[in-house]
């Protein structure tokens, strides 16, 4: 119940490209220096919590990767199908879907420098200039960072007790007992931010 919730609260409220490139044509938003891959659990749209992150923040890294993990019902993927990737129309702005068969061995690496060496190469396959190339590169040469979106669910006045105990006391136990799927790879802590946001449901 929580899960579908969730996802129809981030569906009502996803981000859309036009409002996306809107907020990074404004000059008032900074582009910090440096590659920023941002874990979301939205797989294809792009999440509020994005939002959130720009406004209060106001900076968007000069390369900034939005990934999603998903899992196919096959038993592996491909090495070369893992990284699904594509441009989020402003310039610097990425996704990259990250591709799991339910067979697959958790050790594959999903942050760290072998998956920012990884993502990189498939964006380069992807692009249309070598300006785009070269942005790629000095982004990254110049530090990259691992932004996790967390979401907090709480519900609202109007929620009966059985809700409100479901979301307000079981469910947030069991977020802050269980370890979030990324938590299972190799994450570098020093370059890692959390970012919660507060959903009212």
């Amino acid at each position: 119940m929580t899960t579908s919730r969730k996802s129809a609260y981030e569906a009502e409220r996803k981000m859309s490209l036009g409002e996306l490139n809107q907020m990074l044509a404004r000059n008032r938003f900074y582009r910090a220096p440096g590659t920023c891959f941002f874990y979301t659990d939205l797989v294809n749209e792009i999440p509020p919590i994005i939002r959130h992150y720009i406004q209060h923040t106001s900076s968007v890294h000069e390369t900034m990767v939005i990934v999603t993990f998903r899992t196919l019902p096959v038993k592996k993927v491909l090495p070369e199908e893992r990284f699904n990737v594509g441009k989020l129309g402003g310039e610097g702005v990425y996704r990259c879907l990250v591709q799991f068969g339910y067979n697959d061995s958790h050790s594959v690496p999903v942050a760290g420098d072998e998956f920012v060496a990884s993502v990189l190469a498939k964006l380069k396959e992807h692009t249309e200039t070598t300006d785009e190339i070269e942005r790629l590169d000095s982004a990254a040469e110049k530090g990259v960072v691992f932004v996790i979106g967390r979401t907090i669910l709480k519900t609202n006045l109007n929620s009966g007790w059985f809700v409100r105990f479901i979301i307000d006391y079981l469910y947030r136990f069991l977020q802050k007992n269980c370890r979030p799927e990324l938590s299972i790879h190799e994450v570098p802590q020093g370059k890692t931010l959390q970012v919660g946001m507060l959903y009212e449901i």
